[in-house]
């Protein structure tokens, strides 16, 4: 039993009455109960419910690339953006959504292929920017999202296999095999996808599905070559294999025009056209699309509806907005011509220090050749404080010969941080 309220009073030095409420509470919390006559009684001690700590997650894989918090001091991160230069145009096209469009409509349940203002502008700009005319358009969150839509849809089921570059984006793997399938590798060369090597694995076992990044393939930069985009379109064609062609970062282009999207060209339906504003303009924005046969969008959407259920209203209403205004294009304009700026302080500092990469005619990185030594540089530029990602990291299955490269971004990184980073590099390349 536990004492009364008066002795409880007197050993803590409180009102009698706030030792009575605070027994009622514990009543309502079931921790104690009331005894007429007799007073309160423990019904549950915490010592009575000793426990370990479970197993059950002990075989579930950790999260790679999440380390320790800190911040080291240069890492050339891949594929990111400098938000510095971000314009707040952007923020009072948002102040003025907020003002101007009724709550009700930013706050509730909307289409989950998206709002129809944003998905008008997306047709409006593929069009005229990409050449990608026909289809319809669904909003995502990101490019990530739409990858793991169409492997539900397309490719779900332990039987299945899906055909990827054997050096390609692991998180787009990672949403892939979500659907139960397997991944298969084809080689990537100095043309892109190897399709001669797709073909021999097409022999061998049909895939469900094709994933590709054909433009700047990730994590190479290299561009699928005409004669194979030709082979490629003409050989799914006839094998009737859907196409993923993720499209990341299209605009970022130096050296002439990029190539029309292979969705522009393919006159059998089969590739379906998937990008994202991550790389264009913020990744917390979480917009992404893709551009899909008509008899998909439905089944998408149920899928969508299911999971995340639809794209924040408010972001979408401003991405369309600002685009209507054209702030999109002057934003693009703006950062192509800052990003090939840094390429080329990037790949000239490179050249002095004597290593080998692909120039590529657009992108937001370098893929760079560290030699037979790779192994080692990478060891002493993580020493260094310069945190590099080994071309293992991308390879499909992690082959450590794929050591010898680096994935360098220039995007995110200012002149004077790309010199900064690379004399790291160059003291490790110098090192022996």
């Amino acid at each position: 039993m536990i004492p009364s309220t008066r002795h409880l009073a007197e050993q803590f030095g409180v009102h009698r009455h706030t030792v009575t409420r605070a027994l009622e509470e514990l009543v309502a919390e079931g921790w104690v109960e009331s005894e007429p006559g007799r007073g309160f009684r423990v019904v549950f001690s915490p010592e009575a419910n000793v426990s370990v700590p479970s197993k059950l997650w002990s075989d579930f894989p950790q999260i790679h690339g999440l380390g320790p918090d800190g911040v080291e001091d240069y890492d050339f991160p891949s594929g990111k953006p400098d938000l510095r230069l971000f314009p707040e145009e952007f923020f009072r096209v948002l102040r003025s959504c907020l003002r101007d469009i009724p709550s009700p409509d930013l706050l509730g349940y909307s289409d989950p292929s998206g709002s129809s203002a944003l998905r008008l502008q997306l047709r409006e700009y593929l069009s005229r920017m990409r050449g990608v005319a026909r289809g319809q358009v669904m909003v995502t969150h990101g490019s990530q999202e739409a990858i793991f839509l169409l492997g539900q849809l397309l490719a779900r089921g332990k039987d299945k296999l899906i055909a990827v570059e054997s050096l390609g984006y692991p998180p787009a793997w990672d949403a892939l095999r979500l659907s139960g399938a397997e991944l298969a590798g084809v080689p990537v060369d100095q043309e892109g996808l190897d399709v001669a090597a797709l073909e021999r694995l097409i022999e061998h076992k049909k895939p469900a599905l094709l994933y590709l990044t054909p433009l700047h393939q990730y994590p190479t930069t290299v561009s699928l070559s005409l004669a194979r985009r030709e082979r490629l379109l003409g050989l799914v064609c006839r094998h009737e294999i859907p196409v993923i062609e993720d499209d990341y970062d299209h605009e970022f282009h130096y050296y002439g025009r990029p190539t029309r999207p292979l969705a522009g060209e393919d006159k059998s339906g089969l590739v379906i056209y998937v990008s994202t504003f991550s790389k264009l303009v913020y990744p917390s924005a979480r917009v992404g699309f893709c551009v899909v046969p008509d008899r998909l969008l439905e089944p998408l959407c149920r899928l969508k509806r299911a999971t995340t259920r639809q794209n924040d209203l408010l972001i979408q209403e401003t991405m369309a907005s600002w685009m209507r205004q054209g702030g999109l294009d002057r934003h693009l304009r703006r950062m192509k011509k800052v990003y090939h700026h840094r390429l080329e302080v990037m790949s000239e500092r490179l050249e002095k220090i004597g290593l080998s990469f692909h120039l590529p005619r657009g992108g937001m990185s370098l893929w760079v050749d560290l030699g037979e030594r790779g192994a080692d540089i990478w060891a002493r530029c993580w020493e260094r404080g310069l945190r590099l990602r080994p071309g293992s990291f991308y390879a499909l299955d992690g082959g450590l010969d794929r050591n010898r490269f680096v994935r360098l971004g220039f995007a995110g990184t200012t002149p004077e941080e790309i010199q900064s980073g690379l004399n790291i590099l160059e003291q490790a390349v110098r090192v022996g």
